[in-house]
């Protein structure tokens, strides 16, 4: 029954998807998804997340919605609706505003930090959310930390 039923979402979604020209970026979100919650969209094609008893855990507010884990154990980036970059944790709970044009992997410039940048400005956040140098920086070349 779990197998059909999962048919059957991703049948909507692939339909959903066809209809809206949505981007194969959403699917992967969705096929990665381990947490077992189920990927929503709103009528305007915000992306949000549903728990396994259907609650709402991510209100449909997201342009999209990333993989958990790409960039941050248990943390997927989230896009706004204007372009916006930040990350929610596995209970859906937001840890890094999304109000960044880019945000780079942790770990390529020091430890636990990941280059942001706003409006052509560069600064850091850390491995938990905290702004640790603001984005006012021209120019952070790249120098890999060291152990």
């Amino acid at each position: 029954m779990r197998k059909f039923l999962f048919l059957c979402l991703m049948a909507s979604v692939l339909v959903h998807a066809q209809h809206k020209n949505v981007s194969i970026d959403r699917f992967e979100a969705v096929l990665k998804n381990t947490s077992g919650w189920i990927m929503v969209y709103s009528d305007s094609g915000l992306a949000g997340y549903l728990d396994a008893n259907g609650n709402e855990i991510v209100p449909p507010i997201y342009a999209s919605i990333g993989v958990f884990g790409e960039y941050q154990d248990n943390w997927a980036k989230v896009q706004s609706e204007d372009g916006h970059i930040g990350f929610i944790d596995e209970e859906g709970d937001l840890i890094v505003e999304a109000k960044y044009d880019e945000i780079g992997k942790f770990g390529d410039y020091k430890e636990n930090w990941a280059l942001v940048s706003v409006d052509n400005k560069y600064g850091f956040i850390d491995n938990e959310g905290n702004e640790i140098v603001k984005p006012v920086y021209a120019e952070i070349p790249l120098k890999r930390h060291s152990n």
